[in-house]
Protein backbone atom coordinates (compact mmCIF):
# COMPACT_ATOMS: atom_id res chain seq x y z
CA UNK A 1 0.00 0.00 0.00
CA UNK A 2 2.90 2.33 0.79
CA UNK A 3 4.35 1.81 -2.73
CA UNK A 4 0.95 2.56 -4.28
CA UNK A 5 0.68 5.79 -2.29
CA UNK A 6 4.23 6.72 -3.31
CA UNK A 7 3.52 6.05 -6.97
CA UNK A 8 0.29 8.00 -6.80
CA UNK A 9 1.91 10.96 -5.07
CA UNK A 10 4.84 10.77 -7.46
CA UNK A 11 2.52 10.73 -10.45
CA UNK A 12 0.58 13.69 -9.23
CA UNK A 13 3.53 15.74 -8.09
CA UNK A 14 5.49 15.94 -11.33
CA UNK A 15 2.73 17.54 -13.35
CA UNK A 16 2.09 20.44 -11.03
CA UNK A 17 5.45 22.16 -10.40
CA UNK A 18 6.28 24.17 -13.47
CA UNK A 19 5.12 27.74 -13.81
CA UNK A 20 6.99 28.75 -16.94
CA UNK A 21 5.08 30.09 -19.93
CA UNK A 22 7.29 27.84 -22.09
CA UNK A 23 5.56 24.74 -20.73
CA UNK A 24 2.69 23.38 -22.77
CA UNK A 25 0.36 22.79 -19.82
CA UNK A 26 -2.70 22.21 -21.90
CA UNK A 27 -3.40 21.26 -25.45
CA UNK A 28 -6.72 20.56 -27.07
CA UNK A 29 -5.05 18.02 -29.36
CA UNK A 30 -3.13 16.18 -26.62
CA UNK A 31 -5.07 13.96 -24.29
CA UNK A 32 -4.11 12.21 -21.10
CA UNK A 33 -5.15 8.77 -22.31
CA UNK A 34 -2.26 6.43 -23.01
CA UNK A 35 0.75 4.74 -21.44
CA UNK A 36 3.05 6.97 -19.36
CA UNK A 37 6.41 5.69 -18.13
CA UNK A 38 7.83 7.12 -14.91
CA UNK A 39 10.89 9.20 -15.86
CA UNK A 40 11.64 11.75 -13.10
CA UNK A 41 10.52 12.54 -9.58
CA UNK A 42 11.24 15.26 -7.11
CA UNK A 43 9.99 18.07 -4.94
CA UNK A 44 10.10 21.79 -4.33
CA UNK A 45 13.02 22.43 -1.98
CA UNK A 46 13.77 25.95 -0.81
CA UNK A 47 11.49 27.32 -3.49
CA UNK A 48 13.37 25.46 -6.25
CA UNK A 49 12.22 22.46 -8.27
CA UNK A 50 14.58 19.51 -7.69
CA UNK A 51 14.17 16.50 -9.99
CA UNK A 52 16.06 13.22 -10.21
CA UNK A 53 15.71 10.25 -12.55
CA UNK A 54 13.04 7.78 -11.45
CA UNK A 55 14.73 4.59 -10.23
CA UNK A 56 13.08 1.52 -11.73
CA UNK A 57 13.73 -1.53 -9.53
CA UNK A 58 13.61 -4.04 -12.39
CA UNK A 59 16.47 -3.97 -14.90
CA UNK A 60 14.35 -5.12 -17.85
CA UNK A 61 10.91 -3.54 -17.19
CA UNK A 62 9.91 0.07 -16.54
CA UNK A 63 7.16 1.12 -14.11
CA UNK A 64 4.32 2.92 -15.87
CA UNK A 65 0.77 4.20 -15.58
CA UNK A 66 -2.03 3.86 -18.11
CA UNK A 67 -4.87 6.34 -18.32
CA UNK A 68 -7.65 4.54 -20.19
CA UNK A 69 -10.95 5.66 -21.66
CA UNK A 70 -13.84 5.72 -19.24
CA UNK A 71 -11.69 7.04 -16.38
CA UNK A 72 -9.83 3.78 -15.70
CA UNK A 73 -6.27 4.06 -14.39
CA UNK A 74 -3.79 1.20 -14.12
CA UNK A 75 -0.43 1.52 -12.39
CA UNK A 76 2.21 -1.12 -13.20
CA UNK A 77 5.14 -1.62 -10.84
CA UNK A 78 7.98 -4.14 -11.29
CA UNK A 79 10.00 -5.21 -8.22
CA UNK A 80 13.68 -6.20 -8.14
CA UNK A 81 12.75 -9.70 -9.39
CA UNK A 82 10.79 -8.09 -12.25
CA UNK A 83 7.53 -9.41 -10.83
CA UNK A 84 4.64 -7.19 -11.91
CA UNK A 85 2.25 -5.61 -9.43
CA UNK A 86 -0.87 -3.94 -10.84
CA UNK A 87 -2.99 -1.37 -9.03
CA UNK A 88 -6.22 -0.11 -10.55
CA UNK A 89 -8.09 3.06 -9.86
CA UNK A 90 -9.94 5.83 -11.59
CA UNK A 91 -9.11 9.29 -12.91
CA UNK A 92 -10.81 12.48 -13.98
CA UNK A 93 -9.36 15.58 -15.61
CA UNK A 94 -10.88 19.04 -15.40
CA UNK A 95 -8.86 21.85 -16.93
CA UNK A 96 -5.37 21.34 -15.58
CA UNK A 97 -6.49 19.38 -12.50
CA UNK A 98 -6.06 15.61 -12.36
CA UNK A 99 -7.91 13.65 -9.68
CA UNK A 100 -7.07 10.00 -9.09
CA UNK A 101 -8.70 7.45 -6.81
CA UNK A 102 -6.86 4.32 -5.68
CA UNK A 103 -8.91 2.21 -3.29
CA UNK A 104 -10.72 5.18 -1.80
CA UNK A 105 -7.53 7.27 -1.50
CA UNK A 106 -8.31 10.39 -3.52
CA UNK A 107 -5.71 12.96 -4.53
CA UNK A 108 -5.80 15.93 -6.87
CA UNK A 109 -2.77 17.19 -8.73
CA UNK A 110 -2.08 20.13 -10.96
CA UNK A 111 -1.04 19.28 -14.52
CA UNK A 112 1.93 21.50 -15.28
CA UNK A 113 2.85 20.00 -18.64
CA UNK A 114 0.81 17.80 -20.94
CA UNK A 115 1.95 17.40 -24.52
CA UNK A 116 2.59 14.57 -26.98
CA UNK A 117 5.59 13.23 -25.03
CA UNK A 118 5.52 14.61 -21.47
CA UNK A 119 3.16 14.63 -18.50
CA UNK A 120 4.32 16.59 -15.48
CA UNK A 121 2.20 16.86 -12.35
CA UNK A 122 2.55 18.58 -8.99
CA UNK A 123 0.80 17.63 -5.77
CA UNK A 124 0.89 18.94 -2.23
CA UNK A 125 0.90 16.14 0.34
CA UNK A 126 1.39 16.64 4.09
CA UNK A 127 2.59 20.18 3.50
CA UNK A 128 5.23 19.21 0.93
CA UNK A 129 5.08 19.75 -2.83
CA UNK A 130 6.00 16.70 -4.91
CA UNK A 131 6.61 16.49 -8.64
CA UNK A 132 6.33 13.52 -11.02
CA UNK A 133 7.32 13.48 -14.69
CA UNK A 134 6.17 10.83 -17.16
CA UNK A 135 7.13 10.10 -20.74
CA UNK A 136 4.53 8.80 -23.19
CA UNK A 137 5.33 5.31 -24.52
Amino acid sequence: MKKILFLFVSTLVLGLTSCSKDDDSSSSSTGLEGRWEYSQEGAIVGGQEVLAPYEHECSSQKDYTEFLAGGVMKDYYFDTNCTQDLSQGSWTKSGNSLTVNFGGEIATAEIVTLNATTLKVKIVFSGETFIQVFTRR
